[in-house]
Formats: C-alpha cells, sequence, structure tokens
C-alpha cells in the first residue's frame, strides 16, 4: 500500500515539474522575436500566379512583424490580409521556436478564362470561383465563349469533366456556347467540333478519334471545316467549300 501511495506521489510530483517546466518554455516563447519569415508556394510549378517576392510585397503593406514580440504578432490578422490576394486559395501561418514566421500558400488554379460580351475577361478556378486576369502570368487554359453565368457554368461542368482527360484538354482551345446550351470547340488544329447539349465526354471520345484516325489515313483531315458529334454514334463532317 505504502509502495502504491509512493509511486502514486512520485508520478504527481513529476507530471507537476513537467508542467512548470512547459509554463516556463512557453512564456519564453511568447518573449522571442521574430526574426525572420518564411514563405512556400504549395505547386508552384503548375502555376505561376504567386511567387514570393510577390507575396513579400503584399506583405509589406501589412506593417512591421519582423522585430516584433511573438506575443504580439496577430496570426490571424496576417492570414487573412494574406487572403485578400485574389490568386490565393488557402493559407497556412505559424511561429516556431527559432522565432521564424512559417506562411505557406495554396494558390488557386485557373481551370478556364471566360470572356462574356460587354465584359472583363476573368478566370474561373477549381472551386468554379472567379479571380481577376493577372498582368504578369496567363494561364493555358480553355477560353469560355458566353452571354451569361448560366452558359458559362455548362462549359465549365464539361471542362471540369474532361480535366484528367489528355485527348480532350490537349484537344480544346476555346468552347463557344450557344444560345440552346449546344458546346461547340475550336480546337488547337483543326475543324470546329460540335458536341450538342449535356455531351457524354468519354462517348464522344471514341467517335471523335475513330474519325480522326480514319481521315488521318486517307489524308483528309484538313478537308473538314465541321464535325458534328450531335447526333449518338454518328460524325457528320462538312467539308470546306473552295
Amino acid at each position: 500500500m505504502k509502495s502504491s501511495t509512493a509511486t502514486i506521489l512520485s508520478t504527481s510530483v513529476l507530471i507537476g515539474c513537467i508542467i512548470t517546466l512547459l509554463g516556463f518554455t512557453y512564456a519564453d516563447i511568447d518573449e522571442k522575436r521574430i526574426t525572420s519569415i518564411n514563405i512556400s508556394i504549395i505547386d508552384d510549378v503548375n502555376s505561376k500566379f504567386l511567387t514570393v517576392p510577390r507575396v513579400r510585397t503584399h506583405l509589406d503593406s501589412y506593417g512591421k512583424i519582423i522585430g516584433e514580440l511573438k506575443k504580439d504578432v496577430q496570426l490571424e490578422a496576417i492570414h487573412a490580409h494574406l487572403t485578400n490576394i485574389p490568386s490565393v486559395l488557402n493559407v497556412t501561418i505559424f511561429s516556431n521556436f527559432n522565432g521564424e514566421l512559417v506562411i505557406q500558400l495554396v494558390q488557386r488554379r485557373a481551370q478556364a478564362r471566360v470572356h462574356l460580351e460587354e465584359s472583363t475577361d476573368y478566370y474561373m478556378d477549381e472551386l468554379g470561383g472567379s479571380m481577376p486576369l493577372d498582368p504578369n502570368y496567363s494561364a493555358r487554359v480553355p477560353i469560355i465563349h458566353a452571354k451569361n453565368s448560366e452558359e458559362v457554368n455548362q462549359a465549365f461542368l464539361f471542362i471540369k469533366k474532361i480535366e484528367n482527360d489528355e485527348f480532350w484538354t490537349s484537344l480544346i482551345d476555346q468552347i463557344i456556347v450557344h444560345p440552346l446550351g449546344e458546346l461547340e470547340i475550336i480546337p488547337r488544329i483543326g475543324a470546329r467540333v460540335f458536341l450538342g447539349s449535356a455531351p457524354d465526354p468519354d462517348e464522344l471520345r471514341r467517335n471523335l478519334l475513330t474519325f480522326y484516325r480514319a481521315q488521318i489515313k486517307t489524308g483528309n483531315l484538313k478537308s473538314y471545316s465541321r464535325i458534328d458529334l450531335i447526333y449518338k454514334n454518328q460524325v457528320i463532317a462538312k467539308r470546306h467549300v473552295y
């Protein structure tokens, strides 16, 4: 019984010491000053809307950070300041034991550029949100031509369906949305392709690839001005008129 009691007392004393030491440690940390800022951008290879120098410039407008006591640095305010950058999707910010303020940013990925009549062009990101064009970087993404946001969403839905499809993403340069919701593709090379409304990318890819392969064999691919896929399991092609 005495042994058990002694063990409990020893454990309690040990825990108390640990808590006290941690208290001193965190108190000491709070009295440290920020000595440097480490900025990193996740997945900065595929998109260049954000760069470390641009983030630092934006951070300069926040106010003084380096030299401030860690306890006085308002991480939430800095977080909110950085999320005001139009191309920022997410921000993680914390300070470490060395007095370094660590900032990690995830940038929004442009999925399409939208061109509306009598309106300024803008990008749509992976979540369907709008983001302004960037003066220093242009994303190589399909251009959607539409009259209103509803038409834009019809084209964007198709783009989301094919975002991992190498054939479609390599082929499409622009998408035109017609008044009845039918989609027309302007490819990087070759005749325009009409997809119809609510197109099935997998089915249309099979039909279009079959047509392309047949025309490549005969050398007639450049003879066509329009390829129509709106009819199920059919490819109707219109030749150039000279």
